[in-house]
This record gives C-alpha cells, sequence and structure tokens, in this order.
C-alpha cells in the first residue's frame, strides 16, 4: 500500500476523487439477523503509535508490513521491537483481530515471490504463530501485472490449504484489492480456482468516494458482498472527506449488506473520523 511515509492511496486504489460526492442509489433490503458491519483498519509502524491507541469500534487490526523476499516473510526495518507478541495479545483481549499485511507500495516492501510455495508457507505460518496473529493480508503491489496475477493466483489457495493443513482452519486471509476488478489484474485473481472461496474479505481500495457504489458493485460480481470492504483513505494521502461524508459512506455500506469499511491508515484517524465511521456502521444513519 504505501512508500515508507506513503499510504494505501498512492498505491493505485481510485485517487482522489470529489470527497464530499456519495452514490446517490437507494439501499438493497438488508436480510434480519445478517452479520454486524467490519470496522478493519490498517496500522503502519513506522509511527509507532502506542497499541493502546487502537480506537474502540475496530473489529479487525491489519499490521503494515513485512514484505516478501524469496519465499521468505521478512520485516520491514521500520521499527524494530514494536511489533511483539505481547501487543498482538493487547488487541485480543479487547476481541480484535490482527492481521499480517505483506507487501505495500514501497520499493522497501516489495513483493518479490521465487516461486517456492512450500517453504514460504512454511515462513509465513511461523511468523503468524510467533506473534499470535490471526491471519495474513495480501498486498501486491510490486512488479509486473501479470507477475502479480501469477503470484496471488498461487499463493492465496495455497496459504488457505497450508492454513488447513496445519490445523489452522478459522485463520483470517484477505486481499488488498485496487479500485475495480479491472485494475491491476485484480479481477483475473478473484477469478481464479480457489481464490475467492479462500478468502475471507476483500479490502477494496476504492478511495475516489463518487466511485465506491459502482466499484464495489463491480466486484460483488465476483465476490460475495458480504465479503467485500470499502475502503477510504484517511491519512491525507488523497482529499480528506468531510466526517459527515464517512459516516454516510459507512451507513450504505451497512445498509446494502457489504461487508464493512476498511481505512488507511486508522493511527492517522482523528476520534471524530473514527465515531463518524462507527456511528455509520452501526446505526445505518
Amino acid at each position: 500500500m504505501l512508500a515508507a511515509a506513503l499510504a494505501l492511496a498512492g498505491c493505485g486504489g481510485g485517487g482522489g476523487g470529489s470527497a464530499n460526492v456519495l452514490p446517490s442509489a437507494a439501499p438493497s433490503p438488508v436480510a434480519a439477523g445478517a452479520a454486524a458491519p467490519q470496522y478493519v483498519g490498517y496500522w503502519d509502524d513506522w509511527e509507532q503509535t502506542p497499541w493502546s491507541a487502537v480506537p474502540n469500534g475496530v473489529t479487525t487490526l491489519i499490521y503494515a508490513f513485512d514484505f516478501v523476499a524469496g519465499h521468505s516473510v521478512v520485516p520491514d526495518g521500520n521499527a524494530p521491537g514494536y511489533l511483539t507478541a505481547a501487543a498482538v495479545a493487547s488487541l485480543h483481549q479487547r476481541g480484535i483481530k490482527v492481521l499480517l499485511s505483506l507487501g505495500g507500495g514501497s520499493p522497501s516492501t516489495a513483493f518479490v515471490f521465487d516461486g517456492d510455495t512450500k517453504d514460504f508457507e512454511t515462513n509465513l505460518i511461523s511468523v503468524l504463530q510467533l506473534y499470535g496473529f490471526d491471519g495474513v493480508d495480501f498486498d501486491d503491489e510490486s512488479g509486473t501485472q501479470a507477475q502479480r496475477v501469477a503470484d496471488l493466483e498461487t499463493l492465496i489457495p495455497a496459504t488457505r490449504a497450508a492454513f488447513a493443513a496445519n490445523g489452522i482452519g478459522n485463520d483470517l486471509i484477505t486481499l488488498a484489492a485496487f479500485d475495480t476488478p479491472t485494475s491491476f489484474g485484480d479481477g483475473t485473481v478473484l477469478a481464479a480456482p480457489g481464490v475467492a472461496s479462500a478468502l475471507s474479505w476483500v479490502n477494496v481500495m476504492s478511495y475516489a468516494y463518487a466511485s465506491a457504489q459502482s466499484d464495489l458493485a463491480a466486484y460483488a460480481l465476483v465476490v460475495p458482498p458480504a465479503r467485500l470492504m470499502l475502503g477510504s483513505d484517511i491519512d491525507g494521502d488523497v482529499s480528506l472527506a468531510p466526517n459527515a461524508t464517512l459516516e454516510s459512506l459507512a451507513a450504505w455500506v451497512k445498509n446494502n449488506g457489504y461487508g464493512g469499511m476498511m481505512v488507511w491508515t486508522v493511527n492517522d484517524a482523528t476520534a471524530a473520523q473514527n465515531q463518524a465511521i462507527e456511528s455509520g456502521l452501526t446505526t445505518g444513519k
């Protein structure tokens, strides 16, 4: 998703369209008893924000980043000692799941896979278990589109299979996807055998608020809406939306039966922004 101090938005998502325009289509009815929408927040390591500052309402935190070098999962080196098993455990005590994101949009966190799937999976599981992560997020924004597609088509189903083989049936696997399925091959990845079924959900980097509805509708053709998280960039790389827009967008997500909201990055969000998103997801208003 970024360069050392860049964010998801700088990685391609939808750019910075009009920040105060929302889709106008009427909401679709949501089935009674549908799962409550999630609030998924990426958490960068270079700011070294105190772990206690993760806001209430966040259901899943995605730690950014480690990177892939050959068949190894390697720390990005931004904040040695910042990530600890105790930090992850403290979030678990609050009911927050924690994922490790691999990749990003910076050369320093490049996703360079050498094709050794078996050793990659062994290394990945070792890292996840070392810190107590609840799963992995694939955020491959490196290299050519063809290479990205090939890597993700291979690694996403292989990771689900490796989790199952190691008795890790409930761990999460997510994908950071660009703004539309035609952007950088995400539609091809999701249509590949075993990919969509292996994923817990997709974090859609749709950062132009005016196109949010059409972006998610396009992804809903290949992934059930309940497994799509609509992304918002609030770290300053695109025009910031008013808090009322964030709340309305979160409400639209809830009322249309999508999985929830994703924020890049939640440790850059203000208390008012977090409250707006949580309110929209909770009340649908």
